[in-house]
């Protein structure tokens, strides 16, 4: 009797550890850049037999046997044939073990409103990224249109390279928030420095990385290099670079090739809202003081003059632990780094090109309406640090624009802007 009660007292107390003794990682989410699709992935620590069931009722009403891949009990099940804009619940069960969760497809390719997530730098403090996921489920809890997905600016763990970080610091099971995060919206991450090193910090291609989250749409992605991709959403088009494609150190730079994509890629979308996601800032609150990280200069002097002539409306990046807001020629940059790291304190607030900083854990919600874009910076508890209004310029620009290949920018602008004609389109 007395081991019986002993026995109950460690589920109840260590509920989740017994559950993690077959899934390892997951169920989470990739999104596969198709608003009629969802990828859903999980890891086991052992051999066991897989089942996935999916329905816009926890009937479900649809199922399959997935079978694991590669050499470490991986699995990935991607559901098609779903329906735009729609919750769907899902089942995934292994070794008798059984996890529910939802997810809601991608909007409509015109559809007009979108909310999403923004955060990272979270590494070794699983702890205090649980507070910011925390926040953000309560959010989407509050907001069900906001369950669409999250973006993030890299540095998940403290050695990419390194299963063992993986496994503690970013899918470590006793942190339920931000377990629970994965496995309800898909993260979108831009490569960090640290998803290149191992447990002596030498540098390499991120290989397990690539291993955890291998983007179908990466472009010439193979094995953790060049993990740079693109994707729309709604109305959004969203760029993400790779600053470390070689498994290269801070400071990060793309390479030409994808230089050139990213040319190519910004000159042919028709969204009316473009943003970049990358690791290494142009613009943040350094004074290059050894605490802190130096302004990012490729992006200066590369990725800034597209974002000029292409309207991307702002660039979200990490790599300095706090928050950061930088206005450059019409074009927002932030520095989103308060995920879990510990925190650095900016060294300025205020002239140049700074419109704000604060040392504090947070993330960003982006709610899109129609033409006009509120971007929230919220702190743990809920307070916000700051709350940034955009706006597209006027319809008849937009318009005029469809019919010609006319380059309008900078956008947003302060009043004087460029407009750049070229040929009529034809067809």
């Amino acid at each position: 009797m007395k081991k019986n009660i002993l026995l109950l007292a460690l589920i109840i107390l260590f509920g989740e550890f017994v559950d993690a003794q077959s899934f390892m990682k997951g169920p989470y989410l990739l999104y596969p850049n198709n608003n009629t699709q969802m990828t859903v992935m999980w890891q086991l620590d052992a051999s066991a037999t897989s089942t996935i069931s999916w329905g816009i009722t926890k009937m479900y009403g649809n199922s399959k046997s997935v079978a694991e891949f590669g050499t470490d009990h991986q699995f990935e099940y991607t559901i098609s044939g779903l329906n735009p804009a729609t919750k769907y619940f899902y089942k995934v069960e292994a070794a008798g073990t059984v996890k529910i969760d939802s997810f809601y497809t991608a909007v409509a390719d015109n559809d007009t409103n979108l909310s999403f997530y923004i955060y990272g730098d979270t590494r070794a403090h699983p702890e205090i990224q649980n507070n910011v996921t925390g926040r953000i489920l309560t959010e989407i809890n509050r907001d069900t249109a906001s369950q669409t997905f999250c973006l993030i600016t890299g540095d998940c763990v403290t050695h990419g390279r390194t299963e063992s970080d993986w496994q503690d610091q970013f899918f470590n099971p006793f942190y339920s928030n931000n377990e629970n995060l994965k496995a309800i919206v898909p993260f979108l991450i831009a490569r960090g420095n640290h998803e290149n090193y191992n447990s002596t910090y030498s540098s390499g291609k991120a290989t397990v990385f690539y291993k955890y989250w291998p983007y179908s749409f990466a472009s010439n992605s193979t094995n953790g290099n060049d993990m740079y991709y693109s994707f729309d959403y709604g109305p959004v088009h969203i760029a993400v670079l790779d600053q470390y494609n070689s498994g290269s150190y801070s400071p990060g730079k793309v390479s030409s090739t994808e230089l050139s994509w990213l040319k190519t890629d910004l000159e042919n979308t028709n969204k009316p809202w473009k943003f970049i996601l990358l690791h290494e800032p142009g613009w943040t609150a350094s004074s290059n003081s050894k605490s802190e990280h130096k302004n990012n200069v490729d992006v200066q002097n590369n990725i800034q003059p597209l974002c000029v002539k292409y309207g991307v409306q702002a660039v979200f990046g990490g790599h300095n632990h706090y928050y950061a807001h930088c206005l450059v020629d019409s074009v927002h940059h932030f520095t989103l780094g308060g995920g879990g790291a510990p925190l650095y304190s900016p060294s300025y607030t205020s002239g140049g090109v700074v419109i704000k900083a604060e040392s504090a854990y947070h993330f960003m919600k982006v709610d899109i309406n129609k033409n006009y874009a509120v971007l929230k910076v919220i702190r743990p508890d809920g307070t916000i640090i700051e709350t940034i209004n955009l706006a597209l310029p006027t319809n008849s620009i937009i318009n005029v624009s469809n019919k010609y290949k006319i380059n309008v920018y900078p956008n947003p602008s302060k009043g004087k802007i460029v407009v750049d004609i070229n040929d009529y389109k034809k067809g």
